[in-house]
């Protein structure tokens, strides 16, 4: 028997994780289409605007980001991409990098024969081009702002590909993490670059708070995007991912345990590929029955436990902790300031500090003034369920204690 169960954790079809596209990928229907949309538009030569999706973690948009790219690299689109660091240096080099290797990919002829005379006005940046085979080697005359060299390439590439009807496309995961600086500069770039035409698009993902974070880099950033909002799965789309996952591998949930999964996901991907594989392994049983369900759930548990909470509890502070915990105590999605000092017995300006350094942490978000939330589906029942302690033994180590 065990030996069975070890084949069907192998061909289990489900997959949590951070960012692993899952075998089905439903739900999404208008957020797909809106990319849909902007393809084609490029490839008619209209202009249009950016995409930015936000929402809580573990609701899949970094798989769905990735879909994204790859709809537009198989409609013939240049992409490049980058998940922000919050480094400025460090991510102006990683995004003109994998511009770079960009270009190597693309293999449109005419765009071949003209990436010379973009790489020329780039600083050190090295092409082997498919189709000569031949190694470029092109030096700025004067040393310039790396940022400066990166607003010319797309620029200049943008330019090149409005003529062949396609477009330069930048996918930003985390966005929100980015450089308030390279941020700024980004968003500009596409506004002045809309501004003549040319086919520089962002495809950003972030928090729930990313679009406020936008606006205050860029008052115009509102008008620059099309905003969309990732909540959770519906529960008629959570059973119809569910049973199609597992129809791939030849078997199907009985209704009963499809109903318990339903629950257990409560809309949030992330739980439904916990769940899901939870289940899938504990029986070798078709259709796969409640008791499986039932005996999967404290491994899913333990699997998100793993794979969101822990983690984010230990990267804060023994503050950020206690902090964490009376929002936890108070029982509703959006906690007010004030209530969270009075349950630390301390007053709201105290705490400060601590409530922008969770922030920062991106473990919370302020909805809005005076309110916070938790940015992970959860973590509040995770806190109530583990009660994780507050200090932990390397806080003093690592100085974080305050």
């Amino acid at each position: 028997m065990d030996d069975e169960l070890a084949v069907t954790g192998a061909l289990n079809p489900f997959s949590p994780g951070a960012g692993r596209p899952p075998k089905e990928l439903v739900g999404r229907t208008q957020e797909l289409d809106a990319m849909r949309t902007i393809i084609l538009r490029t490839a008619a030569g209209y202009t249009n605007r950016g995409l930015i999706f936000s929402g809580l973690r573990g609701v899949g948009k970094t798989v769905l980001l990735h879909r994204m790219m790859q709809m537009a690299k198989q409609a013939g689109l240049m992409t490049f991409r980058l998940e922000p660091s919050g480094s400025y240096d460090h991510d102006v080099a990683a995004l003109t990098k994998d511009m770079e290797r960009s270009i190597r990919r693309y293999r449109r002829a005419h765009f071949q024969q003209r990436a010379k005379d973009v790489v020329e006005r780039v600083q050190s940046l090295n092409i082997q081009t498919p189709l000569a085979g031949a190694e470029i080697t092109l030096h700025a005359p004067t040393p310039t702002d790396s940022a400066l060299e990166l607003e010319i390439a797309v620029e200049d590439l943008s330019e090149i590909l409005a003529e062949e009807h396609s477009g330069l496309f930048l996918f930003l995961d985390e966005f929100q993490e980015m450089d308030t600086r390279l941020m700024g500069t980004l968003i500009g770039l596409q506004h002045r670059l809309g501004q003549d035409m040319l086919p520089f698009y962002i495809i950003g993902t972030g928090l729930p708070n990313l679009p406020g974070v936008l606006t205050a880099s860029r008052s115009y950033a509102e008008r620059l995007f099309e905003y969309h909002e990732i909540g959770g799965l519906s529960d008629a789309t959570v059973a119809r991912c569910l049973q199609e996952t597992v129809e791939q591998s030849g078997q199907r949930f009985t209704e009963e345990a499809l109903n318990r999964l339903v629950l257990d996901a409560q809309g949030y991907p992330y739980y439904l590929q916990a769940y899901g594989e939870a289940a899938f392994n504990e029986t070798t049983s078709n259709p796969i029955p409640l008791d499986a369900v039932l005996a999967g759930e404290p491994q899913a548990l333990r699997i998100l436990d793993n794979g969101l909470y822990d983690s984010r509890w230990q990267r804060s502070t023994q503050l950020g902790r206690q902090y964490m915990h009376a929002m936890a105590s108070l029982n509703t999605d959006t906690c007010d300031t004030a209530a969270i000092a009075d349950a630390l017995h301390r007053k709201a300006h105290d705490l400060t500090s601590v409530r922008k350094n969770l922030i920062e942490l991106g473990l919370i978000y302020a909805p809005e003034r005076g309110k916070v939330a938790f940015t992970i589906p959860g973590m509040a029942d995770y806190i109530q369920r583990t009660n994780p302690a507050d200090t932990l033994p390397y806080d003093a180590k690592n100085g974080v204690s305050h």
